[in-house]
């Protein structure tokens, strides 16, 4: 284990053992770096604390004093903080609202694109700490990522403004950061597809360690992280061919495994506006 990584680690037991010193914990999670072993000394300590009942304002306060922390910073008050002991993120949770949290998701499919799939992709490279029992159930129900999950994540993410179809008229535009910016929303969209085809919890907000998702996707387009990266660089023109054959490429993926699903493109890869003829 690296130095950093083993910082992490006892860190975030210091903070459990002191919380559970302040009340009764259900479960204690390390998420992030800390817990998948890839830290370095720039990393927070992301630690999640399962209770039954929310506790009370100042519980947070007081762990921050126990530990000897500065700069109590709320994130999202009364139950989200940070504060400095080695950049410590500490975030109460109730055991209801965790397993709501998971209806929301899994049952009723509410949020097929938002940042809960960041929390339940933590919650299966996280790495327990306390209540491993209790921990252990919710991690089971998440690794079984539903096939109406992963549909309705592919139809959500199957949204590509054509800029090899506007590649012309944008050049004459002076439109260059709204072309930059549809860019980045198909590669985002991308992603998307893929993970939900390869039943991979994926969120775009604070997306980090690119290569470490591509990585875990069985069905994907050769060299994709690379080839994302690159779309900024290319010269417009370049860049718009190469979305298109990612796009197509990954609808030949999802057609393969999905072949029911259907796949619009009003503007598909390769055809290109016309101008007017006077």
């Amino acid at each position: 284990m690296d130095a950093a990584t083993e910082h992490v680690r006892a860190l975030a037991g210091r903070v459990v053992e002191a919380a559970l010193e302040l009340g009764p914990l259900r479960a204690a999670l390390l998420a992030g770096s800390g817990a998948r072993g890839d830290a370095d000394f720039f990393s927070d300590v992301d630690l999640l604390l399962y209770v039954d009942e929310a506790p009370p304002d100042d519980r947070l306060e007081l762990l921050c004093g126990a530990l000897g922390g500065t700069r109590l910073v709320p994130i999202a008050p009364p139950h989200l903080v940070q504060f400095d002991v080695g950049g410590v993120a500490v975030h109460y949770t109730t055991v209801a609202e965790l397993e709501e949290q998971l209806d929301q998701l899994l049952v009723r499919l509410e949020d097929v694109h938002g940042p809960m799939q960041k929390l339940l992709s933590g919650l299966g490279e996280g790495r327990p700490l306390y209540g491993e029992e209790l921990l252990a159930r919710w991690r089971e129900r998440a690794a079984a990522y539903p096939d109406e999950l992963r549909r309705a994540g592919i139809e959500h993410h199957w949204k590509f403004f054509p800029l090899w179809w506007y590649d012309e008229p944008l050049a004459t535009r002076d439109a260059e950061l709204w072309r930059l910016d549809m860019l980045l929303e198909v590669a985002f969209n991308l992603l998307g597809v893929l993970a939900a085809l390869n039943r991979v919890y994926f969120a775009r907000f604070e997306l980090k360690r690119l290569r470490a998702l591509v990585a875990k996707l069985e069905h994907a387009p050769p060299d994709l992280a690379d080839r994302l990266e690159s779309l900024v660089h290319l010269p417009p023109t370049e860049a718009a061919a190469e979305l298109g054959k990612l796009v197509v490429e990954t609808r030949d993926l999802v057609t393969r495994e999905l072949p029911d699903l259907e796949l619009p493109l009003r503007r598909p890869p390769g055809t290109r506006a016309e101008p007017w003829q006077i």
